[in-house]
């Protein structure tokens, strides 16, 4: 079948979602089937992306708010002969998607991958959003599509609080474990001037609010005070890093933690393998890509068992699962460097048997196929969505995982 995933951030952007599509894409197209997208960015040798124009977003420069031509977006997909449209996005080229749905008369599968109102706070005052309007918007937009699909069985129970009726079907983000079971490419210590014998504990993703770094910042502060012989590296990049910087630079401990700024995600795995152990402590993740993708790359993990992480990782299975304690995640950090080899070995088998991206394909492939049996849903859409809603909602993007 020939789809067409449209959503307003994709690779070389660094985050969950952009890695979502990358991999449904390769892994679908290994299975016969031809995929296009619609986004403001694309890799340099995509030829089957559509980029749209956008701006950068004020607090993240690396982000765009897009303002998409509908009319180029249709001729796109007609082009291409598009007969099942799925997008990673419910606002600007959300709606885009929708409009794509009627005016072509196909099915849409929709994945909600982001428990948006955690992030109302991206959105400056006096447009910040209630609580309220933000469920209010998923339930509209979710309701007008074949399928949802949700990355775990807490979004698709909150989207049920919410009112949405259509089908939810739960399929997580896979991993590549062909992927990150290969040798390392790069010598990320030697690039990095980190000591070959350091123990080395890792973080990966947004430098942002939401990822509680400062909790994390404290617990590693105080693991590097404790063990002079080891080192923190900080992959990827956000509006806190100054902040990160600052407090390490204050507690005497600057020389010791590497921060890297955004990687690609093809390189990911060499910063993986060459860690002791990844470190993560945020609160707001819908699944937690970058935990699987380190115990895939055997290195084992201490995390927070909150959210989509506590669904995804399995106490004892290359990762120690841990509550919101400084005290509780020390110990454990402890814990878990000392019982490193028998984790790694571990936790490769836990992605393997459980989060492969084989698998989870598979069941995306059956979701597209019953939303084609199923055919176009026709809807009543209003040119202008609710006014307050537009005023509340135009700058909430949910793509900072």
């Amino acid at each position: 079948m020939n789809i067409l995933m449209i959503s307003d951030t994709y690779l070389p952007q660094v985050n969950g979602v952009a890695t979502s599509i990358y991999l449904s894409k390769k892994y679908l197209e290994m299975r016969g089937h031809k995929v296009y997208i619609v986004a403001p960015v694309r890799p340099d040798d995509d030829e089957n992306t559509l980029v749209v124009p956008g701006v950068p977003f004020p607090m993240e420069k690396q982000h765009k708010v897009v303002f998409a031509n509908a009319l180029k977006i249709l001729e796109f997909a007609q082009k291409n002969g598009i007969e099942i449209v799925h997008s990673h996005d419910p606002m600007a080229l959300g709606i885009r998607a929708l409009k794509l749905q009627k005016d072509m008369k196909i099915p849409h599968v929709h994945t909600y991958h982001t428990l948006m109102a955690e992030y109302r706070h991206y959105v400056p005052p006096p447009f910040t959003p209630d609580r309220k309007t933000v469920e209010e918007f998923s339930k509209w937009f979710c309701n007008k599509v074949n399928v949802v699909i949700s990355p775990t069985e807490e979004i698709k129970k909150e989207l049920t609080r919410y009112g949405v009726e259509r089908p939810i079907e739960v399929i997580p983000t896979g991993i590549d474990t062909l992927e990150f079971s290969t040798p390392a490419q790069k010598d990320i210590r030697k690039m990095y001037d980190i000591p070959a014998n350091a123990t080395l504990l890792m973080y990966a993703g947004r430098l942002a609010k939401e990822k509680n770094l400062n909790f994390l910042s404290r617990v590693v502060a105080r693991y590097l005070k404790s063990n002079k012989a080891a080192w923190f590296l900080i992959v990827g990049d956000g509006p806190e890093r100054k902040d990160i910087e600052k407090y390490f630079e204050d507690e005497g401990l600057s020389k010791r933690v590497t921060f890297t700024g955004y990687v690609p995600h093809d390189e990911m795995k060499d910063y993986y393998k060459a860690s002791n152990l990844f470190v993560f402590a945020s609160l707001t993740e819908t699944q937690g890509l970058v935990v699987l993708e380190a115990l895939a790359s055997g290195t084992p993990v201490v995390a927070i068992a909150y959210k989509g992480v506590a669904n995804v990782l399995k106490n004892g299975e290359g990762a120690l699962t841990v509550d919101v304690d400084e005290e509780h995640f020390y110990e454990s950090i402890q814990r878990a460097l000392e019982k490193r080899d028998e984790l790694s070995r571990k936790g490769v088998k836990y992605v393997e048997e459980n989060w492969s991206m084989n698998a989870m394909v598979e069941r995306l492939d059956e979701v597209y196929t019953k939303a084609i049996a199923e055919g176009f849903i026709d809807f009543y859409m209003p040119s202008v969505i609710n006014t307050s809603l537009q005023l509340k909602l135009v700058t909430l993007f949910r793509k900072f995982i």
